[in-house]
């Protein structure tokens, strides 16, 4: 609605200037009577010939440079008023280099087109030469004029009173159309500075150009302080502003046709035809005497063929609906029959009026003006457009953020988790959600609550200040987001008892059964979360468990892979790892390391009495019994059968049978029921200690192996050491 109204508003300012455009103009161009004395003339040929009679009253210049033109004006002049204005030989003021009038020794003022005198005033109209206020009766006098553009002269006999009302009349009229081009190029220019639309540009220049081109045929451009050095190129600086100016009004004509998007072979003809339009227009400005005919020539063709270009684009655009392309093109015909009359005037094929000389002028505005209107109603389409492109590169900017995030949340995932303790990923994974989701969603508070997952419950909040608050409004709301997480779909709602107005978005884990969790995004104010937030929501929650789930899935696989699936201690392949990584470490930093070699006493008996299935449960009751006696940096092994392996790291001998000796106790003073019947176990222990020289556990093993025996040979149920029986 706002843009209907902003096209409204331009385009009844635009019918009201064009309105009080043309008011002025009529009143400019109000006829009134101008008493007039006829004037004959005759022309002198240069050679000295006899005179040649001008039946329509013109001196015609051939545009020759140099040639000076010569005529005698015969009149008869009434008897001296002097309660009248003097008598002024008038003339239009066409691009002449000089005249002036002459009678015997008197000589009339001289006047150049290009160089105006002070007297003339900032906007001359007409060439005005006084005659002598006591001249009376038959007078003869000769016209000089010089000048290198084709022209024609008509001279009119008349009072200077309303010779000067005459001027006066032309200087309004041309006021008028150089303030109105004036307005319309600053409206172009600031419709530019706001659209960015390069099609206001064009106009803007075009305009700017045309006021440049009607003061300069008007001869007002050089009257312009500062302006006096354009009058160097004198009629080729006339020829490049009109070369110019056809060439950036099609320039701008195809910008409003819409035709510069796609360039095709007519638009590329076209540019090519206004750049050889600006190639003329700098050739005239190098003022070379042998092109002077072809440039004039030149310049003709470059209206006609300017004219058809421009009427061939606008009938395509009126084909194809541009706004105001009908009136455009109308005017534009009116513009081009208005120019040919112009151009006649100046040869003298038509009368000198003020509406054959400057009626071209309001055409060219009226069009300038029209175009600019069809240019404003396109401000909305441009504006859409603009705003268009701009939520697209918002909304690819943001996907490409949410999608950057995704990324590093998975990388963060899967670079994180494998390095956690198993008690530790499901926290991690959650407070990584958190981290990577909260930029992209802003909310006042968000919370992961999660119960029986992986047979833990949490809750992490965002911030962290908030979660006993949290905690308490989630406490009495148990069965309801229990309820909500077996829902697939999102949930939104206003959250109840807030002292402000909260919207709540409750989204489910995809936790498996009987586990359950939601994640809970909380945003102040009434406005919701967007479709495209709760998908990032759910997306991100999603990979959050995914990769807890296979981190956790990977541990175990990990673990049934090292552990012995009986007794869950270390299998023989992992404890043989482990030696030899503790060996190399111990060497290399010269530090202590023992190990246990461990044997159940009599284990085939209890197979034999009680059957296999009460040896298993045994096994598993002594490793537990030896794994409650052992620090946390300590390593417990099935090494085969009914034999175990402690190794201890950074104990020496005496702390190693200690330690065995307290496995022992333990293992005897263990009470182990198989069905009614309790089973009474012991074990033989066999120590070993790493010497200073030794980097790999095979001597280690076989001393500890021996004492092992040694201690079967004792008699069971003790603790041997190594070197003491084995010096």
């Amino acid at each position: 609605m706002s843009d209907l109204h902003a096209r409204s508003r331009w385009f009844a300012i635009g019918l009201a200037w064009l309105l009080l455009l043309s008011m002025l103009s009529v009143v400019a161009a109000t006829r009134f009577d101008v008493e007039e004395q006829p004037v004959q003339v005759q022309l002198l040929p240069p050679a000295g010939g006899a005179p040649v009679d001008s039946p329509e009253g013109t001196i015609a210049l051939a545009g020759q440079p140099g040639q000076d033109v010569v005529a005698r004006l015969r009149f008869q002049l009434p008897p001296v008023d002097r309660a009248q204005s003097r008598w002024v030989i008038r003339l239009a003021r066409n691009p002449v280099r000089q005249l002036w009038l002459q009678r015997g020794p008197w000589q009339s003022v001289h006047r150049d087109f290009f160089h105006p005198a002070a007297s003339e005033g900032l906007m001359p109209a007409a060439f005005v030469l006084p005659l002598p206020i006591d001249w009376a009766g038959e007078t003869e006098l000769l016209l000089h004029a010089r000048g290198d553009i084709r022209t024609t002269l008509r001279p009119r006999l008349m009072r200077e009173a309303p010779a000067l009302r005459l001027g006066q009349r032309a200087v309004g009229f041309d006021s008028a159309i150089y303030a109105g081009l004036f307005v319309l190029a600053l409206v172009a220019l600031a419709l530019y500075s706001s659209a960015r639309e390069y099609a206001f540009l064009a106009l803007f220049g075009c305009t700017t150009v045309a006021l440049l081109l009607l003061a300069g045929e008007n001869g007002h451009l050089y009257a312009l302080p500062g302006a006096q050095a354009l009058a160097l190129w004198q009629g080729e600086g006339l020829w490049a502003l009109e070369m110019l100016f056809c060439a950036t009004a099609l320039q701008m004509l195809m910008r409003y046709a819409d035709l510069r998007d796609g360039m095709t072979r007519a638009t590329r003809w076209v540019d090519g035809y206004c750049l050889g339009l600006a190639a003329l227009a700098a050739l005239s400005l190098l003022d070379l005497a042998t092109l002077h005919a072809v440039l004039q020539q030149l310049v003709t063709w470059a209206w006609f063929g300017t004219g058809i270009a421009c009427a061939v684009v606008l009938g395509g655009a009126a084909r194809r609906g541009v706004p105001m392309a009908w009136p455009v093109l109308l005017l534009t015909m009116l513009s081009s029959l208005a120019m040919a009359i112009r151009y006649a005037s100046a040869l003298g094929l038509v009368g000198d009026d003020l509406w054959p000389r400057h009626g071209y002028e309001l055409a060219f505005a009226a069009t300038t003006a029209m175009v600019t209107i069809g240019l404003v109603s396109r401000i909305g389409e441009y504006r859409d457009q603009r705003d268009h492109a701009r939520l697209a590169r918002l909304d690819t900017e943001r996907r490409m953020a949410r999608e950057s995030a995704r990324s590093e949340l998975t990388l963060a995932l899967q670079t994180r988790l494998r390095s956690l303790a198993p008690g530790d990923i499901e926290w991690t994974a959650f407070h990584l959600l958190l981290e990577h989701l909260l930029p992209q969603v802003p909310v006042h508070a968000a919370a992961v609550w999660a119960h029986g997952y992986h047979g833990r419950d949490l809750l992490l909040v965002e911030p962290s200040e908030l979660k006993q608050d949290l905690h308490d409004q989630l406490a009495g709301r148990t069965l309801s987001l229990k309820r909500q997480a077996s829902t697939p779909v999102p949930l939104q709602q206003h959250v109840a008892g807030h002292p402000e107005p909260m919207m709540e978005a409750v989204l489910p884990l995809p936790i498996r059964a009987p586990g359950w969790g939601v994640l809970l995004l909380q945003r102040a104010g009434s406005e919701g979360f967007t479709t495209q937030e709760l998908d990032l929501a759910g997306e991100f929650a999603r990979l959050a468990v995914l990769h807890a789930d296979e981190t956790l899935a990977a541990v175990q696989l990990r673990r049934s892979a090292e552990l012995d699936a009986l007794t869950g201690s270390f299998n023989r392949r992992s404890i043989d790892q482990w030696m030899a990584r503790m060996f190399t470490d111990a060497h290399r930093n010269q530090r202590p390391l023992s190990l246990l070699f461990i044997d159940i006493d009599h284990f085939k008996s209890i197979n034999d009495q009680h059957g296999h299935s009460a040896g298993d449960h045994c096994l598993r009751e002594v490793a537990l019994a030896l794994r409650q006696g052992l620090d946390a940096n300590d390593v417990l092994g099935r090494y085969g059968g009914e034999e175990f392996v402690v190794l201890l790291p950074e104990r020496g001998g005496a702390d190693a049978r200690e330690i065995g000796e307290r496995l022992r106790a333990a293992v005897e003073r263990a009470l182990i029921q198989w069905k009614t019947t309790q089973v009474p176990l012991t074990v033989s222990v066999g120590v070993a200690t790493r010497l200073e020289r030794e980097s790999t556990p095979a001597a280690a093993i076989e001393r500890a192996d021996k004492a092992l025996y040694a201690a079967k040979r004792g008699g069971r149920n003790c603790v041997h050491v190594a070197p003491a029986v084995f010096s």
